[in-house]
């Protein structure tokens, strides 16, 4: 009786493995085939959008050191692939990589951050849809707390209203909070 349990129940793991495995060979089948079909169509055309942030400092990384901290963070601003509609056009979105390394080099976090990071943290969302990443500087916080800190200028492009947010990070690159 043990045995034939143990005969079926081998032969159902047996037919179970045998259906994932067809599975798993017909969605790689069917990702290839949208893959090639991808491939052929045209690329996207490019928008003619306009950019908050001048060419000069897009990509470029500034650097910091805090005397009362073993690191340096760099700050680098680039334009996202995404863009905005507004009245008057459309504007290009921005997105900021946030480097921490120890002063030895080694690397301790590298965040990228959007706008819609600080989302899950203010109670009005409506300024932060309708506003572009601008700008993003360091603040020192001179008491070698274990955080970073960093200032967001976010821009509407329609009103040229600025709203600034400053967000706190820890050394995992975690945002704990906005104001």
């Amino acid at each position: 009786m043990k045995d034939l349990a143990i005969a079926l129940l081998g032969v159902c793991l047996l037919q179970a493995c045998g259906q994932t495995e067809k599975k798993q060979e017909n969605t790689t089948q069917t990702a290839q085939g949208s893959a090639d079909s991808s491939a052929t169509s045209p690329p996207p055309k490019t928008k003619n959008c306009q950019a908050v942030v001048t060419a000069d400092k897009l990509g470029k990384a500034d650097v910091y050191q805090e005397s009362a901290k073993a690191l340096t963070v760099s700050i680098t601003v680039d334009q996202d692939t995404s863009s905005m509609q507004v009245a008057n056009g459309c504007y290009f979105n921005n997105t900021v990589t946030i480097r921490a390394a120890k002063k030895t080099g080694s690397q301790v976090f590298k965040r990228t951050l959007l706008k819609d990071d600080l989302l899950y943290f203010t109670k009005n969302d409506t300024p932060i849809e309708q506003a572009i990443l601008q700008r993003v500087t360091y603040k020192p916080t001179f008491n070698s707390q274990r955080y970073i800190t960093v200032s967001m200028r976010l821009v509407a492009p329609e009103s040229k209203k600025t709203s600034d947010y400053l967000v706190t990070m820890n050394y995992f690159g975690e945002v704990i909070k906005v104001r």
